[in-house]
Order: C-alpha cells, then structure tokens, then sequence
C-alpha cells in the first residue's frame, strides 16, 4: 500500500465518509419513500392533506342541510361526516354563540367577527380553521360551521399515530446516522494504520526503559509521517546501541589497562620492598659495593614506576572530552633544527646515526603550519625513544617531514628489528607487547604509541605503522595545514 501523509490520509478518509453517507443517505430515503408510498396506497398511511380534501363535501353538506344543522338535527349526520380522529368542528349562531360541537375556541366571537370570517382560513400554532357558512334553503345566513384540521402526515389508525413523528425524524436524521457510522468504520480503518507502528514504539520505548536494545522497528505504515518516527525511533536505537557498545569495550579496555598497570606496578614495587629489606639487614662496609647496586636497582624500579604512572595520567588527562590543544603557528624549519639537536644526542649512547629529511611541495598558496608543538614533540618522543630503544649500536634512525598543499606528514623509520606482527597496527594498543621489539624492556610502560595515536587523533590527523623493505620498522602520522580539525571517526576512537 502506498504511503501517504496524514493530510492526505484525513482528507481521502473525509472526501469518503461524505461520499458514502450521501450515497447511503439516498439510497435509505428512496426506499423509505417506497415504503410510505406502499403505505398511503394500502391506507396504512393518511397523506397531510388528507382531512383537507374533505372540506368540499363538508361546505356542501352545510349549504344544503342550513337549518338541520343550526336547530341540532343534523348533528349526527354531521359526527359522521367529519371523523373525530382528524377534524373537529363547531356551530355557531349568527350572534357568535356556540352551539355544539368538539372544536375548542380560544376566544369568543361576536356577529360581526363570525361574519367577517366567513369563507376564510385561519392558521393556528397546531391547527387550521376553516370558516364554513350555515345557510337556508332560502340563501339566508344562518350561522357558521367552524371545521378544524393539522396538515400532517397521520395514521389510520390512531393508535399508531405516535409512530408517524418517529418515522419522520428517521427521515431526516438518516444524513447524519450514515454519518456517524462510517466515521466510525474509517476512524477504525485510520487507528489500524498507525496503530501498530505506534504500539511498537510505546513497546520499544518500555524495552528501552528495561535497558533492552535488542529489537528492530520496521516502520511499517501506509502514513509517512508514522514511517518517518519509526525510522527516527530505530535510528536512536541502533545509535544508543552503538553508544552502549562503545561504552562497553571502553569500559574493558580499561578494566585491561588497570590490569596490566597493577601488574607491571607489582614488578617494580617487589623489586624495591626485596632490595630494600636486603639494605636493612646489610651492615658493614664490606657491603658497600652491594648497597650500591641495591640502590642502583630501586631507582631503576622507582623511576620505572613513576613513568608508567605519568602515562596513565596523562591517557586519562587525554581521554576526558575538557582536554584541550594549544595550537600556535610555527616555523617548522627552526622547529626541526631544535629536536634534532636533543635526538643526535640520545642517540650517541648507542652510537646511532640520526638524520633528518625535510621537503615542501606546497605548490598552492602556503597555509601556515600549525599544531600544539608541546604535543607533536610528546608524540615524536615517544617515537624516537622506541627507535632507539629497538635499534641496535651503529643503526640508523630517519626522521622525515614532507608538507603538501593540505598536511604535513612526520616519519620516523629505523632499521632495528621491525614489527614481529602481521597487523602492525596492534603497537597503538594499550600496553602493547612485541615479541619480535624485546617485549616488556625495562622501563617501557607499552602506553607510547597509544598516547601517540590520542594526541595525533586530536589533532585530526591519522598515524600509521608498518616494518620497511630493507628491515626495521616506520612510524607514520599526518596532521593537517590551517589548524586543528579534528574528524567525527577519530574523535569516535578517541573516545
């Protein structure tokens, strides 16, 4: 069934009750006019005019039987002549004194009011007086006859009189009994369109209240503005239960994550309290050379503890939504020649090279470089301090920076030992462990590469990894041009 609007739905269903109370209505009035005529032939029903086509037969019984009437012998003739169901009448004197008959008067007469009355028809709230003349056989006045009769249908029998009105009023209310009903017929037929859909949403939204998104609306109705809600309403749905997911896997993930914290806490904090213990009970200078290595290792453990503790600081610090970025404009050339300086000398503990490659293809107009320097440098830290860390004495670490027309893209690439994974992509996660990176190395927390991908995602950028062709392993990120601009799907990751 085609989909309509409600305004077009009640105006169809409006034009059709009309349309089938009209045709109803006549059809009900042609055979009840085939009834009455059926009727009026049998005699069954007298016609509103019937008592008035006796008035002839009863002026020319009063022209010719004048004197009979007025001295009361033709009374009898007379109560046969005018039925005392339909008529009523009564003589009257040519002084205006009434003689005989059943027809109340309202007011007296005088002679000169029954003669200016004569031949003259009085209507009345109930009934119509017809003034008859009373004369001799001479031609003389006599009196007047005064006849009354109602112009409406009636009965032949008085008894069903009572009925006649019912019957009328049936007549004319039939218009709105066809009416009521097939507005009734088409409200139910409407309330059947909608209210499937509608009892689904009242369902969906009590499954909901009971925390239960484990259902569909089909939004199946013949009303678009029903299939409009049901759409809306299952759309809320699958969100909220998107939503709920995401909030779920969060929820593990930190679950694992304050796992695995207190389990690398463990580590260091036994190593401490066992050296520490050892120290108590050394006395001596004998054990100096001991102390010392003691002391060595808890600082080694304390510091390895308070790093995996900033680190879980600031994932939290990063993940709330009131974290922010201080982005300035900056000269990207300067802000090379500066890190690069603190890497070459990090770098020659290992007898590491390092070294740098910069190029612009902008060939547009130059947008301004512009991100948070403070946490593209945490970002490169990170990344560098795992190069050095993963690539042996003599290796090579790159640091490459490449500006397009729209971003600016930061590599950093070693020829250590790579990534042992066929998904690199896992190093982003939260205490990542590599088997083919020396897993777990002193003093590595696994958090750097997923903090890392926070600040970069907050910048609206993507970063990516992956082993290179020769051995070794690459970093890659991009941020873009003109600022921060951060994208719904990484924000949704951030999240």
């Amino acid at each position: 069934m085609k989909a309509r609007s409600i305004k077009s739905t009640f105006a169809r269903h409006f034009a059709s009750i009309l349309t089938c109370s009209l045709l109803a209505t006549l059809a009900a009035w042609g055979l009840l006019v085939l009834l009455f005529n059926y009727l009026f032939n049998q005699g069954v029903l007298l016609p509103a005019n019937h008592y008035e086509a006796q008035i002839p037969a009863i002026s020319e019984f009063a022209r010719t039987n004048g004197e009979s009437i007025m001295n009361g012998q033709g009374q009898a003739e007379l109560k046969r002549l005018i039925p005392f169901e339909g008529l009523s009448y009564r003589v009257m004197a040519i002084s205006g004194e009434p003689l005989y008959g059943n027809l109340t008067l309202k007011e007296e007469h005088s002679q000169q009011d029954l003669v200016s009355r004569l031949n003259k028809t009085e209507s009345g709230v109930d009934q119509i007086i017809q003034n008859i003349p009373v004369l001799s056989d001479r031609g003389e006045l006599l009196g007047a006859l005064l006849v009354g009769y109602s112009l409406k249908v009636s009965a032949a029998d008085p008894s069903f009189n009572p009925f006649v009105p019912l019957g009328m009023l049936v007549f004319f209310l039939t218009p709105f009994l066809f009416i009521t009903i097939f507005t009734y017929l088409y409200g139910r037929r409407f309330s059947r369109r909608i209210g499937g859909p509608l009892q689904q949403l009242l369902q969906g939204a009590e499954r909901i209240k009971a925390r239960d998104l484990q259902f569909a609306m089909d939004g199946d109705s013949s009303v678009i503005e029903v299939n409009q809600l049901a759409h809306a309403f299952e759309d809320m749905r699958r969100e909220l239960a998107r939503s709920i997911e995401r909030e779920w896997q969060l929820e593990q993930e930190r679950s694992t994550m304050l796992a695995a914290l207190a389990h690398d806490l463990r580590t260091p904090l036994t190593i401490i309290q066992g050296h520490a213990e050892n120290l108590e009970r050394m006395i001596g200078e004998e054990h100096e050379e001991k102390r010392n290595r003691y002391v060595q290792v808890i600082k080694r453990n304390t510091s390895r503890a308070a790093n995996l503790l900033q680190d879980m600081n600031a994932i939290t610090e990063m993940e709330q939504v009131s974290f922010r970025l201080n982005p300035v404009a900056l000269d990207i050339g300067e802000f090379m020649d500066e890190k690069k300086a603190e890497y070459e000398a990090l770098c020659s503990h290992k007898n590491i090279s390092f070294r740098t490659e910069f190029q612009d293809e902008r060939t547009a107009k130059k947008l301004p470089i512009v991100f948070d320097p403070g946490r593209i440098i945490q970002v490169l830290d990170n990344l560098v301090g795992n190069s050095i860390r993963h690539t042996p004495e003599s290796g090579s670490i790159l640091w490459r920076v490449e500006i397009a027309d729209t971003q600016i893209t930061m590599e950093v690439a070693d020829n250590g030992t790579g990534f042992a994974e066929q998904n690199p992509e896992q190093a982003f996660k939260p205490f990542y462990q590599g088997s083919g990176r020396s897993a777990r190395l002193k003093g590595h927390s696994g958090l750097g590469l997923y903090i890392a991908k926070l600040l970069v995602g907050h910048h609206g950028g993507t970063i990516t990894a992956g082993n290179r062709v020769n051995g070794g392993a690459v970093i890659r990120f991009s941020l873009p041009l003109g600022g921060v601009q951060p994208s719904g799907e990484q924000q949704k990751d951030i999240s």
